[in-house]
């Protein structure tokens, strides 16, 4: 989405944009908003998604694989700034799964023309966290049958939020970057 106006040297577009996806996803994305008498928000899911959108499935799915990468082998990128091998191989292990899949489909997905339109980019939001949602949840099925679905339920609201401020934020970089003019003007 963000390819039309961010746009690097030929042979390193490619590896600058996902050396710029690594280091926020990698260092602000583990970050854990605490909100009282609530589940905790991270922000892994919609750095994870914002690089996928922004710059299509190849930096995108590769900023996700490298992220799971980097925590599985210990390095302390996951949630709540940990990492570890034992935390994918755990009951959070789907979700690490669903990441590299949603950051592959929303990243096909905004290349395509319906996502030009207002209503097809916060639906591959949506898409993107579901995707998410529904494969940590089938993971979390095998560790407790009978709460898994309480323990994605509550997850939910964090996820629209984010759908939500990760739409905008690609709105108001589409707006800056390609000036009013050229703003109101596009086929969407």
């Amino acid at each position: 989405m963000l390819n039309t106006y961010i746009k690097f040297s030929r042979s390193y577009d490619v590896l600058i944009k996902l050396i710029i996806a690594l280091l926020f996803t990698c260092s602000i994305g583990p970050y854990t908003v605490a909100i009282p008498g609530e589940v905790p928000i991270t922000l892994q899911t919609l750095f994870l998604l914002l690089f996928s959108i922004a710059f299509g499935w190849r930096v995108g799915g590769l900023n996700a694989l490298f992220y799971v990468l980097f925590g599985a082998a210990g390095l302390p990128v996951f949630s709540g700034y940990h990492g570890g091998y034992e935390l994918i191989d755990g009951i959070s292990g789907g979700f690490f799964f669903g990441f590299v899949a949603a950051a592959l489909i929303t990243g096909f997905l905004v290349e395509l023309p319906f996502s030009k339109n207002p209503f097809g980019h916060i639906g591959i939001w949506l898409i993107g966290h579901v995707i998410i949602l529904v494969m940590g949840g089938f993971w979390m099925k095998r560790f407790r049958p009978d709460t898994w679905w309480d323990n994605i339920e509550v997850t939910l609201p964090g996820a629209a939020i984010k759908s939500a401020i990760g739409f905008l934020i690609i709105q108001i970089l589409i707006r800056l970057l390609a000036g009013r003019k050229e703003f109101y003007n596009q086929k969407r």
